[in-house]
């Protein structure tokens, strides 16, 4: 199961819990109306037992829904428990991961990215966290992995501020032909957030999805 299955299970956390304290509820009424109705029966025309029945068969049914729902929930639980665990033991390894995003700190900021096939012509776009286009590069006869480094300065040359930005990579063939470009965000997770029980790991100040990560060394042996 994916941990984003998991999260979409757990958000309905605590439904199983509210079913089963309402069915409690219409169970302790039926059982206060029904023995209402037996008191005051006509003993010359008893009422019906069947009816009876038949709820006492479906309330035992639904409780029995509910049960395995709350084993469920307790399942789903433990295993995001293990998801969070492994989670944790990314910190303080280095990661390799496909995002466009990248911190500028200090006027220093570095993408990577690669080609899946040699391109003539490549542009570089670079947005702010609101989606304004703060800078644009044009570069020629580029082919396998790349490297971007920015130095946080707009198209007028003024320096902006740290925060996050995106890279955006278009790249051309000769004939003008689109080449597909895998982006690519790598560094030391530092820590790791939950983002609706999903794990966020933090690279370079950036938040990374963990199903992003496509590649973990160890810092000290680089193994």
């Amino acid at each position: 199961m994916s941990i984003e299955a998991i999260a979409a299970a757990q958000s309905s956390q605590g439904a199983a819990a509210s079913a089963s304290s309402k069915l409690n509820t219409d169970f302790d009424t039926f059982l206060t109306l029904l023995t209402t109705q037996l008191k005051n029966q006509d003993p010359l025309e008893p009422l019906d037992s069947s009816e009876f029945t038949n709820q006492l068969v479906q309330f035992s049914s639904v409780e029995q829904n509910i049960a395995t729902n709350q084993n469920l929930e307790q399942l789903l639980n433990l295993t995001f428990a293990n998801f969070a665990t492994d989670a944790v033991g990314y910190i303080g390894k280095e990661v390799v991961a496909e995002s466009p995003t990248a911190i500028l700190t200090d006027g220093s900021a570095n993408w990577g990215y690669e080609l899946d096939a040699p391109a003539e012509k490549v542009q570089l776009f670079v947005t702010d966290a609101a989606g304004r286009l703060v800078h644009t590069s044009d570069l020629q006869n580029l082919s396998g992995n790349q490297t971007f480094n920015w130095n946080g300065k707009d198209s007028n040359g003024r320096q902006l501020s740290d925060g996050a930005y995106t890279l955006r990579v278009i790249a051309q063939d000769a004939a003008e032909n689109e080449i597909q470009v895998t982006m690519k965000q790598s560094g030391v997770v530092s820590a790791v957030e939950f983002d609706n029980n999903t794990p966020v790991l933090t690279v370079n100040g950036s938040g990374i999805q963990l199903s992003d990560v496509i590649t973990v060394r160890d810092v000290a042996t680089g193994s």
